[in-house]
């Protein structure tokens, strides 16, 4: 499967978590982002996988989205892949949100989200804007009264212990359509250290055992996943394996490519992009549908290391005891990164 993100504009929060490198950016010109899609699609009917693309960061902050939705809607080769998250605040503020709903429910996109990080105060700390929570409640408000299905994710931190009850109050008056817990990973992006000091621990998440009902969470789940994927744990699984490469060799049977602003098609997702593959406006399709098809899979942003580069297990273990052991990266790979992050700066480990 090949996943294309369309930048068609910037985000307008700075999450701390963000692994994708969102925040404020300029838009791409209309007329850019509609010969775009046309050789998007051009581009898809040369390549033998499933095609897709997805407009992000924030596509409802792009003064023409409704005719950038509409054009979406005549690809023959290539679909827009709807992920439906928003900050609200692109939405809320506009003039002409009706308009911009029914774009996308032409388009057979019905359902959006909202992800949530605490009390409004926290939140609009989390996301480096203040208001942010608010134009999200509204946002979601909104977009059930037009119909449409919403989605809240609640973003795990260290606040979610303080700001149980304003969760739950916002969960139940809102009534959305489905309720997520996600656990933020850590990738090598530039924002993933701003967040480690709001990072969850395992007590986080044992304090929250009378809140999972109420937030239509599994409890033992995501108790279970978090034991899993604290720093402690990641390090007894290393203990287990002989070779850290082993890691990172998997085969990979998804490709992802970032189309920037500029239309500079990347290979990578945004913010781990790895090679830059030229102008779309301007670039040979076949050409570039024969260079596609011979890079191997990048979902896993491990992809992006030199495999000769990287250090022992026995060195990442030792990094990794000197990082809090409590606490959780949402997954085994992320534990990793945090270790090779870790390994990267000047530390009492590598002296």
């Amino acid at each position: 499967m090949i996943n294309i993100d369309v930048l068609v504009a910037g985000c307008h929060t700075r999450c701390k978590h963000c692994y994708v490198n969102g925040g404020p950016g300029p838009w791409m010109p209309l007329e850019d982002a509609l010969l775009c899609i046309e050789k998007l699609d051009i581009l898809a009917q040369y390549l033998p996988d499933e095609v897709t693309f997805t407009l992000d960061h924030e596509p409802m902050a792009h003064p023409d989205i409704v005719q950038i939705l509409d054009a979406t809607t005549h690809t023959r080769w290539i679909q827009n892949y709807h992920h439906g998250m928003t900050t609200g605040v692109g939405l809320i503020h506009r003039k002409d949100k009706r308009a911009v709903i029914e774009a996308y429910m032409n388009g057979g996109y019905r359902s959006f989200g909202i992800t949530i990080h605490g009390s409004p105060a926290h939140h609009d700390e989390m996301v480096r804007r203040k208001g942010a929570y608010e134009s999200a409640i509204a946002a979601a408000e909104y977009l059930k009264a037009q119909g449409a299905d919403v989605e809240v994710s609640l973003m795990l931190n260290r606040y979610f212990t303080q700001d149980q009850a304003s969760m739950t109050a916002m969960l139940e008056t809102l009534q959305p359509n489905c309720v997520a817990f996600v656990i933020p990973i850590f990738t090598p992006h530039r924002h993933m250290l701003d967040f480690e000091p709001y990072r969850a621990s395992i007590e986080t998440v044992q304090s929250l055992r009378g809140a999972w009902e109420e937030w239509r969470q599994d409890g033992e789940q995501v108790e279970g996943r978090a034991r899993q994927n604290t720093i402690a744990a990641g390090i007894e699984r290393l203990r287990s394996m002989t070779d850290l490469k082993e890691l990172f060799v998997q085969p990979q049977e998804e490709q992802y490519f970032t189309l920037h602003q500029d239309c500079q098609l990347y290979v990578g997702n945004s913010g781990a992009e790895t090679r830059c593959l030229g102008d779309l406006r301007h670039i040979n399709l076949e050409q570039t549908a024969e260079l596609i098809k011979a890079l191997p899979g990048n979902r896993d942003y491990g992809a992006f290391y030199d495999l000769e580069a990287l250090p022992s297990r026995d060195m990442l273990i030792r990094a990794l005891e000197g990082l809090p052991q409590h606490m959780i990266y949402g997954d085994f790979e992320s534990v990793i990164y945090r270790g090779l992050e870790e390994l990267r700066t000047p530390t009492r480990i590598l002296e």
